[in-house]
């Protein structure tokens, strides 16, 4: 077991749900919103915070380009990426890059864009990153880790921190020394996944490699730089299993989220022994179309109905008919179809015309997670 600091903790606070600190930034609690590609845009990060309050959002990953490389249309990438609310604060927002000087451009226009702390993407392990020396691919550097981190330091003044994996692959574990080199040249946290590069999600997560990092960084810096561990931290047994057996500050939640937002609010529940929420169907309702007037906002009619179908049956996952829902979502091309597919399932649900076993669907097939 390691422990961590437990006397730390402010009053009422308990083993597992506290409030957290990376430097200067204060989280009202220690679950984080993971940064997802094509995922947590602002309308699905105000859904986490409103829904289930967690401590800390992150929008997608931001690539750092060179400046000869910044026209119209990635001006407008950038926007939409980086467009937040006073409501989701705080705000982690995340960079994808290998050049110092690029991330640190990237960083500091991050900060003027409203980011309260910026992070690097070193876990990243689809096939276009590592080709480019990008996400995970930096986990066999870590001088080049910690060039990075120096320069996004220097650029900025949020917190900086690193996201990485145990290693590149499960033959070169290194997550010790790369977190290390994050933190001597300035990183305030490091977010560790506990898989390696090639381990795809369903995989047991590997516990002992986060502790030899938290180990190690507690060793040089005590409890001043936070470990938050992620992957596959969906269950209140996970939580514990993270806290008893690796120590970790704190916990970050990708892919279950989009499915289920309301599980911040629930772990917190289970983990302080109260009762979880179990959302009616209005609710899941109601959730659904708040969801696509946020999106609407953000990306307009046309593209904002293509973005939507991938939230297609999130809200409505474990319901009976959920299936038949999900094919004919997966076909609305105006806010009037996602009115009428919508209104259709929700009111054959609450006249018992669909009826039978709830069905439970894949919630996603491919899926990029920095």
């Amino acid at each position: 077991m390691v422990t961590n600091g437990e006397a730390a903790h402010p009053p009422g606070a308990n083993r597992y749900i506290h409030p957290l600190r990376i430097r200067d930034l204060r989280l009202a609690n220690n679950l984080c919103l993971a940064p997802m590609a094509g995922f947590t845009n602002l309308a699905f990060r105000l859904i986490a915070k409103e829904v289930g309050g967690c401590g800390l959002v992150a929008t997608e990953m931001v690539a750092a380009i060179a400046q000869d490389q910044q026209g119209e249309a990635q001006a407008e990438r950038f926007r939409v990426l980086t467009e937040n609310l006073p409501e989701e604060k705080p705000l982690a927002m995340q960079v994808y890059g290998r050049e110092p000087d690029r991330c640190a451009r990237t960083a500091a226009a991050l900060e003027r864009a409203g980011a309260d702390l910026i992070d690097l993407n070193c876990g990243c392990p689809v096939r276009k990153a590592k080709e480019a020396g990008c996400g995970v691919a930096l986990m066999r550097e870590p001088d080049q880790v910690g060039r990075i981190i120096a320069a996004m330091r220097a650029a900025v003044s949020r917190p900086v921190t690193a996201k990485i994996r145990l290693g590149a692959n499960a033959n070169e574990r290194n997550a010790v020394e790369v977190a290390l080199a994050a933190c001597e040249n300035g990183a305030d946290a490091v977010f560790v996944h506990a898989r390696t590069g090639e381990s795809k999600h369903g995989v047991p997560v590997d516990l002992a490699g986060v502790a030899e990092v938290k180990q190690a960084i507690s060793a040089r810096w005590g409890d001043r730089i936070p470990v938050i561990a992620n992957g596959s931290l969906d269950t209140a047994a996970a939580i514990r299993a993270a806290k008893d057996e690796a120590g970790a500050d704190g916990y970050q939640i990708g892919r279950k989220a989009c499915g289920d937002p309301w599980i911040f609010r629930n772990l917190i529940a289970e983990l302080s022994g109260a009762a979880p929420h179990r959302p009616t169907p209005a609710e899941r309702r109601t959730l659904l179309e708040r969801h696509f007037d946020l999106i609407l906002r953000l990306y307009g009619e046309y593209r904002g109905v293509r973005v939507m179908r991938k939230y297609t049956f999130f809200y409505c996952n474990g319901l009976p008919g959920v299936r038949r829902f999900r094919d004919q979502f997966c076909r609305i091309t105006s806010r009037s179809d996602f009115a009428q597919v919508v209104d259709g399932f929700f009111s054959d649900l609450a006249s018992g015309r669909i009826n039978g076993q709830a069905e439970h669907l894949e919630l996603f097939e491919r899926h990029a997670e920095g």
